[in-house]
């Protein structure tokens, strides 16, 4: 075998191994994207009955910088920058070219865009905004994520409308969905201190409309020491409904040092002496 065979071989035999590894090689699975949370809400709608919305880029922008907004504040929430909502936020972008517009929006934390549509978003305020949103029949949607450090996304859903154009599509006129729960989400639940566990520790079950702050406050203590207790951020303050949080840790009950105040001498037999301590 000459020289320029041995190459040939040589050649043919790298280029096998390189195609053979591609093709063995693990593929990563794919992050999540708003246009797939646009998608997937389509995708529901249609099972519900209703008519697809256009997903939009510049409703998308909006909903990607507020997804990414939560995750750099730990704000949640639907006011942003700015103290804006979400028709504002969307304004911003230009849609509508000058025109008067109306959005709605539904955001969640999760591991998936399954877990927001047919869990987070299961109530009836937020099955409203992605099917019906109260008759208003918008047009368009925009979708953005955004990854946390606690490998969990944000998912933001903007469905907007230019006033006077919404969609003339027909829709149900009752809603069949069986996932529906009870609507929580138009109140806001007062804190109530949790008891004491056998171990000591005390542990707060997160309601509705809570916050850092005000779960710090009714417990008597600092929003810094529930973010250590609670492996959270420096300057976090996201929660959400149903979340666990450490207040206080097992065995952290001391019983306070005794301090002594003063003693006498108290005679009890003749010749013997006994001594009286008196603690506080």
């Amino acid at each position: 075998m000459n020289l320029i065979q041995k190459r040939l071989v040589l050649g043919i035999g790298w280029a096998c191994l390189l195609f053979l590894s591609a093709f063995m090689a693990p593929q990563p699975q794919g992050t999540p994207t708003g246009y797939d949370l646009v998608a997937a809400v389509n995708a529901y709608r249609a099972s519900q009955g209703y008519y697809p919305l256009n997903p939009n880029s510049l409703v998308a922008a909006a909903a990607q910088a507020h997804a990414e907004w939560i995750v750099s504040t730990g704000q949640g929430g639907h006011i942003g920058l700015n103290g804006s909502d979400e028709t504002v936020r969307v304004s911003w972008t230009g849609y509508g070219d000058g025109l008067s517009i109306r959005c709605d929006e539904c955001w969640a934390g999760g591991l998936s865009i399954e877990e927001a549509i047919y869990q987070s978003w299961s109530d009836w305020t937020h099955q409203e905004v992605m099917l019906n949103a109260w008759g208003n029949r918008y047009t368009d949607a925009g979708g953005g994520v955004a990854l946390r450090e606690n490998g969990r996304y944000i998912f933001v859903l903007d469905v907007c409308m230019v006033i006077g154009k919404g969609s003339s599509a027909g829709v149900p006129s009752t809603n069949p969905n069986s996932l529906v729960t009870a609507d929580t989400s138009n109140y806001v639940f007062a804190v109530t201190t949790a008891t004491p566990r056998l171990d000591g520790s005390i542990v707060h079950k997160v309601m509705y409309g809570q916050t850092l702050l005000g779960i710090a406050q009714a417990y008597g203590v600092t929003v810094d020491q529930i973010r250590t207790l609670n492996q959270m951020a420096a300057n976090g303050t996201l929660i959400w409904t149903d979340q666990e949080l450490l207040i206080q840790p097992a065995n952290a009950i001391t019983m306070p040092t005794p301090t002594l105040l003063a003693f006498t001498t108290i005679p009890s037999t003749p010749g013997v002496s006994s001594v009286r301590l008196v603690f506080r």
